[in-house]
């Protein structure tokens, strides 16, 4: 049984007329009376008291009838609340956002996005990127903003909307000499002292495998869950860092200098949300508007600018993106 069996029963049972029906349905009259032959085997019952000269309900048609109109009117309401969800712009997302990207311009994005659809509710944790998927099977976010690793594929359940692409660069003091170059090889600073990011944060695994690829482990001292920590040690002389280029730019400490791995270390970021569950009107909008504050705010080396319904080929010098530092 389903809502067009119940419409069509409602409208026969309106006009005790087959035909009248029919008329008013669209449809044929035999497929008419189809349909109702297989709704009278489904209940097991029958509807309709027919004869050459009469039209009635039965006991149970009238009981039937209640209830159909109930839910018909219900059914016409999910539509009608959807859409003026839709149309007022309302809803809630919540967000999983490391603190890193809350910094580089995240945080002022929502405070726009906010302004432009005040009837959207926006609430956002600080997950790192390795949360993430298992937040969105539990329901606890609704999209994920994180890092896209080259070592760790992408879960068959979990659909990735790129949406930036830079770099991660070696955060050194002023101090030392390899502040005075633009590149350095990463086996250039093996015997240092590193402080990094921790293990919540992809970024501590990738630095983890850039460094085992040059043939060392890095001599971790300290690490944290807080941007502004690998910073502030690095000022003050105490090791050095790997952080993406963004984020050292926009530090205002005095004696950091970024400088460019020779390697490369490439740090990009994207949405997250599962591929089983819809969006609905509200994510789509602010994944949007992402799209559209990045484009103008030009943080990042590279935007992506396919259509969010498409699959990443993973290929960032495609005419999907455009370089910013070039427009």
């Amino acid at each position: 049984m389903d809502i067009r069996q119940l419409e069509y029963f409602v409208e026969l049972a309106k006009t005790k007329n087959f035909r009248k029906a029919s008329e008013h349905l669209h449809l044929s009259q035999p497929a008419l009376s189809k349909s109702i032959r297989i709704l009278e085997s489904e209940l097991n019952t029958v509807l309709i008291e027919r004869t050459n000269k009469s039209f009635e309900l039965t006991d149970t048609g009238q009981a039937l009838l209640q209830k159909s109109v109930f839910l018909i009117q219900q059914f016409q309401d999910i539509y009608k609340m959807i859409e003026d969800v839709r149309l007022s712009n309302q809803g809630e997302i919540k967000i999983g956002l490391p603190n890193i990207l809350g910094f580089l311009c995240y945080f002022e994005l929502i405070c726009e996005f906010q302004k432009e659809y005040p009837g959207i509710h926006i609430s956002v944790s600080g997950e790192g990127t390795k949360d993430i998927n298992t937040a969105l099977r539990e329901e606890r976010l609704d999209l994920g903003v994180g890092m896209l690793s080259e070592n760790v594929p992408i879960a068959r359940d979990v659909q990735v909307i790129p949406l930036t692409h830079d770099e991660g660069v070696a955060v050194v003091n002023k101090n030392k000499t390899y502040a005075a170059v633009d590149a350095i090889s990463i086996r250039d600073i093996k015997d240092e002292n590193f402080v990094l990011m921790n293990e919540q944060y992809l970024l501590y695994d990738d630095i983890m495998q850039l460094c085992m690829q040059a043939g060392f482990t890095p001599n971790v001292t300290a690490k944290s869950s807080q941007w502004d920590f690998p910073l502030k040690m690095v000022d003050f002389n105490l090791g050095v860092s790997i952080l993406p280029r963004p984020l050292v730019e926009k530090s205002q400490l005095p004696n950091i200098k970024a400088v460019k791995i020779k390697e490369g270390f490439n740090w990009d970021i994207g949405f997250f949300c599962l591929k089983n569950r819809p969006r609905t009107h509200a994510m789509n909008q602010f994944i949007n508007f992402t799209k559209e504050y990045l484009k103008e705010h030009k943080e990042f080396h590279y935007i992506y600018y396919a259509d969010t319904g498409e699959e990443w080929s993973g290929n960032w010098k495609s005419e999907e993106s455009r370089t910013i530092k070039d427009e």
